[in-house]
């Protein structure tokens, strides 16, 4: 009995850190390429709605782990020219940020933010208390 009991327990503890296992989706490569084109497509799309206009990333920070994942970067226009704002738009130019979630095998936007004047993820900790901090720059300093 105190065998299986500790083989459930190792078993358990294998599964929690394969979850808690951070992966850097910076850069695109074979590995992460599916994934990390599913996320940036789901943002990409919800920019175009808002600004539309096509848009491209430069990624700054993009990190997995579990059932999250944490992106930070510059939006820039697909053709190279200037974002541009209705003029009755307060809009600060051309940062992305977004939390995402993963449910079954598809990933989904939980929160995003772009071209905020604000910070819009104070309190995503409280809000998402199952996202690891370990996903989020400067040791968890965006979780509080």
């Amino acid at each position: 009995m105190k065998r299986i009991v500790l083989i459930v327990c190792s078993m358990f503890i294998a599964c929690l850190s394969l979850q808690a296992q951070v992966q850097d989706f910076k850069t695109k490569n074979s590995s992460n390429q599916a994934q990390r084109t599913q996320m940036l497509d789901l943002l990409r799309g919800e920019i175009r709605k808002s600004i539309r206009q096509e848009v491209v990333f430069v990624v700054d920070h993009f990190k997995v782990a579990g059932e999250y994942a944490w992106f930070e970067g510059s939006v820039q226009r697909k053709d190279g020219g200037q974002i541009t704002f209705p003029e009755d738009e307060h809009a600060d130019c051309c940062k992305a940020t977004c939390l995402f979630v993963k449910r079954g095998s598809n990933w989904s936007i939980a929160e995003y933010g772009a071209f905020g004047t604000d910070v819009w993820w104070v309190g995503i900790g409280n809000r998402f208390p199952r996202a690891p901090r370990s996903i989020f720059p400067i040791g968890g300093l965006h979780y509080e």
